[in-house]
Formats: C-alpha cells, sequence, structure tokens
C-alpha cells in the first residue's frame, strides 16, 4: 500500500528517468534553434570542433564514454537532429532523443513497434564515436545492417564521420556520396531537405526539397574488412562481430587482425532477439575431424531397435533424450561392448546421442528440410532455410544417416564463444527493442543493463482480442482462413504470423483454393521481404509472414511513399538513378497522394488486423507480431486464433482447456473464447520462458570456465604476434617446466636420496642435450640452478640465429604450439561437458565437477605448450630468412586451409557457407618484405 502511494506521488523509477531526460531534451531543442541559423558549411566546421575537443580532452572522452550527459553530449545530439532534417528529411521526434540519451548511458531502451528505432541510436552512435575508439551497430542481419549504414550514412558523412559495414559472405562496405562533387554543390548552396526555420514534426511532401533529397543519397563500397572496422563507425550482425573476434585469435600474422579498435561501445538492434533468443547456442568455428563416420550408422541402428519410455526417456520441454538403465545395457548388448560408457568407447557414446536427439527432438521439415539428398536446417527463430549451414557435435551427421542421405565428415570445434561472453568484451553496452521489459531481470543479472521504457510518440490505439482456442489443427485453419476472407472483403490488410515455413505453405494453398490473393514472406530474401512488408498496410493486402521475417521494417497504413514512388518510376522504365529531378518529385508526389488516400480507407476500416496462428514460447515474441499493428497512434487489432494441437498448449497445459472444453461441452468447430484461457496460456509461457532463462544461466556458467582459459590464450597469442615479451615468456616457460618435472620425478626430499637419473634423461629428451644435474641443498635451489642453465642454452641458440631471426622463430614455434593445443583442449572439453551430467547420478554437482575437470585439463594444456615450445626452440636448426618464411608459409597455409574448410556455426547452426577470404600468402608475405 505504502508503494502505491509512493508511486502515485513521485512516479515509478521508470517514470522519474524519463522526466530527468525529458529535461535534457528540452536543452537539446534549444541549442537545435541556434544551429537551424547556421549555414551546411558552418554546421560541418562545428562538428569538426566537437571532435577535435573531444579526441584532446582525455577526461571528456572518459566522461563520454561512461555515459554522463554533458554539455558537449547535449550539442553533439542536437547536430544529429538538425543534420537529420537537411540530409535526409527527418526531425527526430522527443522521444527518439530520450531513447538516444537512454542508449548512450549504456541501457536498454524499450520502444514500440514503429516508433523509429534506427533514427534513435544515430545520436548515441555519433557522439560515442567521436572518441574515435568505435562503434558497433549490431543488427540482426545483412539486409539490415546494409540498409541502416546508407539509411543514416547521410547524417554521419555530412557531420564529418567514417561508416563501415561487415557482411556474413566476407564482403565489407564503406558509405560514400554517390556524387562527391553533387554534394560539395549542395553544401556550398545551403540546400536543406528540410526548410530552414520549420520546426513541426511531420514535413509535408510540397514543402520537401528534392534536390537536396536526391544530392545526400549515399552509396555502399566495396572494402576490405579491416577498412570496414577502421571506420568510426561500423554496422554488421551479431554474428559477425563473433566470427571475426574468433578469426582474429585464429590470425598468424598481426596484417590478418581486422577489429582494429577493439571493442569500446555497442548499440544491439532487436537486443531481445540477440542476448537472449539467440543466447542458447554459442559461436563456432569447427574444421574437419579425425571421427570414423561409421560409427553414425552403428549408433542409427542401434536407436531404431530402442523402445521409447523403456529405453530412453524424452523431455520435450527441456529438449533432452537420456538412456535408462535397461537402455543402456541394450545398447552395449547391440555393439558388443562390455561398457558403454569406457573412455575406449567416447566417440560410440557421442554418436548413440546423437541418434537419439536426431530420431527424438528433430522433425523433417519443421527443424530440417531434404532437398538434392542433403540436410538443410530451417532457422528456427525466422522459419527461413539455411543453405549450406550445419549443426556442429555430429548432430547433422546423426540427422543425415537417419534420412538415408550421404553423410558428410563431423566438424570439431577450433574457436567458440557464446554471445554473453562475446557482449561483455564491450567497455559499454546499450540496445534497442520493442519487448524488453519481460526479460528486465535477465538483462540486468546476466548483462548488467538496466531497461528504460520510453513513452510512445502518441498513444497507443490497438485494441488486443482475447485468444480463440479450437479443439483441432484442421478447425483452427478452417477459422483463419474464414477469418481472412471476411475482412478481405472489406478491404482492410490483414498480416498473418506463422511460427514455421510448413504452416505458411500449408495456409497459403488454403486462401488459393478461397481465391484470395496474397504474398508470403519466408524466403531468404531480406531486400524482397522488406518492400513487401512495407507494403502490407496497402488496401487489400493479405500477407503470410513467418516468425520474424521482415523484421525492422514498418508497416504503414496506405504503405510506403517512397517504395511506392521507385515503383512508379520502374513501371516508367526508369531508376532513381537515371530519373530526372523533375520525373523523382513527380513520382514522389503521386505515390504520397496515392498512400494518403488509401491511409484514410484503411483507418476507417479499423487498421491493420494481425492474426497469430500459433503462440511461441516467449510471450515477447507474440508481443513482436502484435506490435505490427497499430504504429504511431494508428487503430489496430491483433488476435491469436490456436488449437489443442499446437505445440505449447500440448506439451504445457492443454489438458485442463481440454478438459474445460468437453466440460461445457463446445461443438466441432466452435472455439472457446475466454480470458481465462489466455491467462492459462501466459502462465504456461511464463514456466517455459523461466526455464529457458534457466538454460541460459547454466549455459553461461559453463562457458564462464573456458572464457578465464580463452582470454588467458588469446592474451598470449596477442603477445607473441605483436612480439611482446617474447624472451620473458620463454624463460618463465623454463622455470615452470623445470619446477612441475623435478617435483614429479624426484619424489624424496632429502637429497642424498634423489635419483636424478630420471630428470638428467629428461632434460636430455628436452634439450637435445647432455646436462648435468647439480649439487643443491633442496628442491628450491636445483630449480633455480638447472633454470639459469637452460636458460644460458637458450641464450646461446639465441646468438648462434641472430636477435631478429630468432624472434620470429620464437614466433612461430609459440604460435604452432599453443594452437595445435588449444584445439585439442576444445575438443577434449566437448566431450566432457557431453558426460559430465552423469556425475550428477553419484550426487555430484556436474557444474562444480566441469570447473575441477576444466581446470586440471587447462594446467595440463599449458603445461604441454610450455614444454613442447622449450623442446622445439632448443633443436630448431634454421639457416636462412628464406628457410624461416619456408616455415612461416607451411604454418599459414595450415590455419588458411582450416579456415577454408571450416564451417562458422552460430544460432542453432547459422554459419557462413564457407571461410573467409583473406589475403593470400604471396600477398602477405610481399608486404611482410617491405617492412
Amino acid at each position: 500500500m505504502i508503494d502505491w502511494i509512493i508511486k502515485k506521488l513521485i512516479g515509478t523509477k521508470n517514470e522519474r528517468e524519463v522526466k530527468r531526460l525529458r529535461g535534457y531534451v528540452k536543452k537539446i531543442a534549444e541549442k537545435e534553434m541556434e544551429l537551424d541559423a547556421l549555414t551546411n558549411r558552418e554546421l560541418i566546421e562545428l562538428s569538426k570542433e566537437l571532435h577535435l575537443k573531444v579526441m584532446g580532452d582525455e577526461s571528456l572522452k572518459e566522461r563520454i564514454m561512461r555515459g554522463d550527459i554533458t554539455e558537449e553530449v547535449l550539442l553533439a545530439f542536437a547536430l544529429v537532429r538538425e543534420a537529420g532534417k537537411r540530409t535526409i528529411g527527418l526531425r527526430f521526434f522527443d522521444v527518439q532523443m530520450i531513447g538516444g540519451l537512454v542508449l548512450h548511458q549504456g541501457k536498454i531502451a524499450e520502444m514500440k513497434t514503429g516508433e523509429g528505432k534506427t533514427l534513435v541510436a544515430t545520436s548515441a552512435v555519433y557522439v560515442n564515436a567521436l572518441t574515435n575508439e568505435g562503434v558497433h551497430v549490431v543488427t540482426v542481419n545483412d539486409y539490415l545492417a546494409r540498409r541502416d549504414a546508407q539509411w543514416m550514412g547521410p547524417i554521419y558523412k555530412f557531420l564529418g564521420l567514417d561508416v563501415g559495414v561487415i557482411n556474413s559472405d566476407y564482403s565489407s562496405y564503406r558509405v560514400e556520396w554517390v556524387d562527391e562533387e553533387v554534394v560539395k554543390e549542395a553544401i556550398e548552396e545551403d540546400l536543406r531537405v528540410w526548410p530552414k526555420g520549420y520546426f513541426e514534426e511531420i514535413l509535408p511532401s510540397h514543402l520537401i526539397d528534392t534536390k537536396a533529397k536526391k544530392a545526400f543519397f549515399t552509396k555502399l563500397e566495396l572494402c576490405d574488412r579491416k577498412q570496414a572496422y577502421q571506420a568510426h563507425i561500423t554496422y554488421g550482425t551479431n554474428n559477425e562481430f563473433g566470427f571475426d573476434y574468433l578469426r582474429d585469435n585464429m590470425a598468424v600474422s598481426l596484417e590478418d587482425i581486422v577489429q582494429v579498435k577493439g571493442h569500446n561501445f555497442a548499440i544491439v538492434d532487436e537486443v531481445d532477439s540477440i542476448l537472449i533468443d539467440e543466447a542458447r547456442t554459442p559461436l563456432i568455428i569447427s574444421g574437419p575431424s579425425q571421427m570414423d563416420t561409421s560409427a553414425y550408422y552403428k549408433a542409427d541402428e542401434v536407436v531404431r531397435k530402442l523402445k521409447k519410455d523403456e529405453d530412453f526417456t524424452v523431455d520435450e520441454k527441456n529438449r533432452t533424450v537420456l538412456l535408462t538403465e535397461q537402455g543402456i545395457k541394450k545398447v552395449e548388448e547391440f555393439l558388443g561392448i562390455e561398457n558403454l560408457y569406457d573412455v575406449k568407447n567416447i566417440d560410440l557414446l557421442h554418436a548413440v546421442n546423437q541418434a537419439l536427439r536426431a530420431h527424438q527432438l528433430f522433425k523433417r521439415d519443421v527443424h530440417y528440410i531434404v532437398k538434392d539428398s542433403e540436410v538443410l536446417i530451417v532457422d528456427e527463430f525466422t522459419g527461413r532455410v539455411l543453405p549450406g549451414r550445419r549443426w556442429s557435435d555430429g548432430l547433422h551427421q546423426a540427422i543425415e544417416v537417419k534420412e538415408g542421405v550421404p553423410i558428410q565428415q563431423e566438424n570439431q570445434t577450433l574457436a567458440s564463444i557464446t554471445f554473453q561472453n562475446y557482449f561483455k568484451l564491450y567497455r559499454k553496452l546499450s540496445g534497442m527493442t520493442g519487448t524488453a521489459e519481460t526479460e528486465a531481470l535477465e538483462f540486468k543479472e546476466i548483462y548488467g543493463l538496466d531497461v528504460v521504457v520510453v513513452p510512445t510518440h502518441k498513444p497507443v490505439r490497438r485494441y488486443d482480442h482475447p485468444d480463440l482456442v479450437y479443439k483441432t489443427k484442421q478447425e483452427k485453419w478452417q477459422a483463419v482462413v474464414d477469418y481472412i476472407k471476411r475482412e478481405h472483403q472489406k478491404g482492410r490488410p490483414i498480416l498473418v504470423g506463422t511460427v514455421s515455413i510448413e504452416d505458411s505453405e500449408h495456409l497459403s494453398q488454403l486462401l488459393k483454393k478461397a481465391g484470395i490473393p496474397h504474398n508470403v514472406l519466408n524466403a531468404k530474401h531480406h531486400e524482397k521481404e522488406a518492400e513487401i512488408i512495407a507494403q502490407a498496410g496497402r488496401l487489400g493486402a493479405v500477407t503470410i509472414s513467418t516468425n520474424m521475417a521482415g523484421r525492422g521494417t514498418d508497416i504503414l497504413l496506405g504503405g510506403n511513399p517512397e517504395y511506392l514512388a521507385k515503383e512508379i518510376l520502374t513501371k516508367r522504365g526508369k531508376t532513381l538513378e537515371t530519373a530526372t529531378q523533375e520525373e523523382w518529385k513527380q513520382a514522389l508526389e503521386e505515390a504520397y497522394r496515392i498512400t494518403q488516400e488509401e491511409k484514410e480507407k484503411v483507418v476507417q476500416l479499423g487498421g491493420l488486423l494481425v492474426i497469430g496462428t500459433e503462440r511461441h514460447e516467449s510471450r515477447r515474441i507474440d508481443n513482436q507480431l502484435r506490435g505490427r499493428a497499430g504504429r504511431q497512434g494508428d487503430p489496430g487489432e491483433t488476435r491469436f486464433v490456436l488449437s489443442l494441437e499446437d505445440d505449447l498448449m500440448r506439451i504445457f497445459g492443454g489438458d485442463r482447456v481440454k478438459k474445460m472444453m468437453e466440460f461445457l461441452r463446445i461443438p466441432e468447430g466452435e472455439p472457446i473464447e475466454s480470458r481465462m484461457v489466455t491467462k492459462a496460456i501466459q502462465n504456461a509461457q511464463k514456466r517455459v520462458e523461466a526455464q529457458n532463462f534457466q538454460i541460459r544461466k547454466r549455459l553461461l556458467e559453463y562457458d564462464n570456465v573456458m572464457n578465464t582459459q580463452r582470454l588467458t590464450v588469446y592474451g598470449i597469442r596477442r603477445d607473441i604476434l605483436e612480439g611482446k615479451w617474447l624472451k620473458e615468456y620463454v624463460e618463465e616457460f623454463i622455470r615452470d617446466v623445470i619446477e612441475e618435472r623435478l617435483h614429479a620425478l624426484l619424489v624424496e626430499d632429502e637429497p642424498e636420496l634423489w635419483d636424478t637419473k630420471p630428470l638428467a634423461d629428461y632434460l636430455k629428451e628436452l634439450t637435445g642435450r647432455d646436462v648435468e644435474v647439480p649439487q643443491a641443498r633442496d628442491k628450491e635451489e636445483l630449480v633455480e640452478k638447472l633454470t639459469q642453465t637452460i636458460k644460458e642454452m637458450y641464450a646461446e641458440k639465441e646468438e648462434s640465429l641472430g636477435k631478429d631471426l630468432f624472434l620470429e622463430v620464437t614466433k612461430v614455434v609459440l604460435l604452432n604450439n599453443l594452437d595445435h593445443l588449444w584445439r585439442e583442449h576444445l575438443h577434449i572439453l566437448d566431450r566432457l561437458r557431453e558426460g559430465i551430467y552423469l556425475r550428477g547420478y553419484a550426487s555430484k554437482d556436474p557444474l562444480v565437477e566441469y570447473k575441477k575437470e576444466a581446470f586440471y585439463l587447462f594446467e595440463n594444456m599449458m603445461l604441454n605448450f610450455k614444454e613442447r615450445a622449450i623442446f622445439d626452440l632448443m633443436k630448431v636448426e634454421i639457416r636462412s630468412q628464406e628457410e624461416l618464411e619456408q616455415e612461416v608459409q607451411r604454418e599459414e597455409q595450415q590455419m588458411e586451409s582450416l579456415l577454408k574448410q571450416a564451417v562458422f556455426s552460430g544460432v542453432e547452426g547459422k554459419s557462413d557457407q564457407k571461410g573467409p577470404r583473406r589475403k593470400t600468402l604471396k600477398e602477405r608475405l610481399q608486404s611482410r618484405r617491405k617492412r
């Protein structure tokens, strides 16, 4: 009660924060009035002065990085607002400025669909890019990365900043003006898309200066990956930023490292999708393993003979399959082995587990499709087919055997990281989404991020109807078709959301039979999707869309005038580039007139109707679908039409609803419509969300073990590449190895009881020379003396080869050994993690056991690394620079070969089809010789 009174009097924490930020927005508006009076040239000079000021003041730079709101930050926000008006003809709303301030402070801005999140990011991006430390803008797909960089590019370019884009096919771009000379003229003539002295929220089409609009167009020009990262601002997908980090830590030359500015500040668009939905699966770069594929055929044969519930149990909620005691005995009998869990049978155990998963958890035409004798993954979040991408860890091979298609070689992990740990590398992190509040606890607990709900620009006028629940899927689909038919006859635009390709194609067939024209969005072409979804608000439009297809593009009632203007030009045989100023102006005016007329009719019909055909595991994804309707104060309606046979209802509590329907004697074809049913479904979703949160949290706890090891290895690796402290490293290695082996070989504490022969034999093997074991008072003194002896041998080797040559040799030797052992270590950890749950049967905590074992394995790996490095350095014989280059070439060819064959698997197997295009060996050697 007291809490309620306090909230009424002073507002919630969120309301107080928004009120505080509104005060800053007023100051930004005052500065904007002053900037409006400046010429283009004066505005550009002011931006340059601000950039130099930030660069020259370390204290100010640090305050910007902390997210402080200083006078300089407010000026930067005003500059972006003014530049936006002049170059792209958009004036940022006050709520968009509030969102930008939230991002600058390193928080998550929750903004409803249609509130212009792409624009929101620009202010925070600009002010943080002034530090020259680099800003990464993270999007959910390549198309959005290219679109947003090019769309916002004029603002950044006008204010003097460079913009780069990275794509998943390893192509990279810089944003450039379409015509540099035309831009110079526009600046000198003080051309502005938005007229001077006009401060309304929306610019009427007749006031747009089309000459200025065309002058400030940008294009994407191909560049190399490093150049894209050297820009002040870099746009790309979460997968690509993560893969580039992993690839940089597999580089055999500093020249190959692309993320040259490190990890300073990232703004994650659709932050819920990237940091939560996709957080369960790590990014993995994997290469061909040595495992015998016949194990998969044996495992598949065995698994087909096992009976559910008797020999194994399936937990659909947790997506796990476990053998029972009886099942283990059967498998051992079928395979003719004594103990399935014996170390020598680890590959067979792995194959059996994956075969069980393939048969019980992965369904054809839902999780994957089979086409041209190949298993193709279907992305569970977007419903799209992902050609060329494979599940790692043998799962793909198990499904190939199950489906009777040719088996392809399994991959083993070469490098991996979870999104949680990748994004924790950034000094400052922020994000935007339409739906974050439901996961506010997770954002805070895992990433340390607060969520601020930014108010909408206009009140929400959308009406969400209660769910309609039918007994069977057949009844549900018929009801959906009838509903669409009824509303389509009125001319109302309709968007239908489905959870899979299978469902969207099934509904499409039903609509064809009913004679209803429609568009289906489940393709891989994001550009085409964006065009279709942008026009989904036109009169009479019916659009079927899987999950997140077309995400990032607004549905405008009446349609998008700029897309329509381009269509009008195309029909007239023109393009944006070939059309004259007058032709473009006429097309725009015609498009604005058509869309405005259609919008008025659509508004009278009640706005966009969104129909959901199945509830998702997460309420957030349902809310994203609902959020498609009622943007920017438009009217709209949403309704979910469900059946008791839907996965969520079947697995999580559909029985109660079924009993209720039977009790109420609901006839066939009639739905149950009740707020109580909707609440029951939401409760089921809450249970799933809580469960998934625990899975992600557990994943992070396991990955944190590897993360500490990863950071240690990558840190040493970077030092080696940069040639830092190489001699110190080797001398430290000598001491560590001598100490470890001496204590293992000399068991007794008293010197007179020592048997030094095994130690002398070991030292001869290590150095290739006879080493006399000296007298010493105790083991510590003996360690010191032997360490000094080996160090002197190392110094002799350095002198014989020459300091510079030996430095290069040391780099090659250390990198070669570290990379090889790290790959082996990752393979062992993969297998350890797979079988660690069995410790739970012995009343031990699997996570604690994993931490212990992983620590021991890492210590052992590091000792092996040190030992091998000394062994190789003591034995190495190189007579010339050419011979060294041949050795470097061998090392680079090996890594190049690995990367060419590598599979880049990310979210549920998302991956590049092939390795990256790096400089050739010849190119790298030439540049090395020049240096």
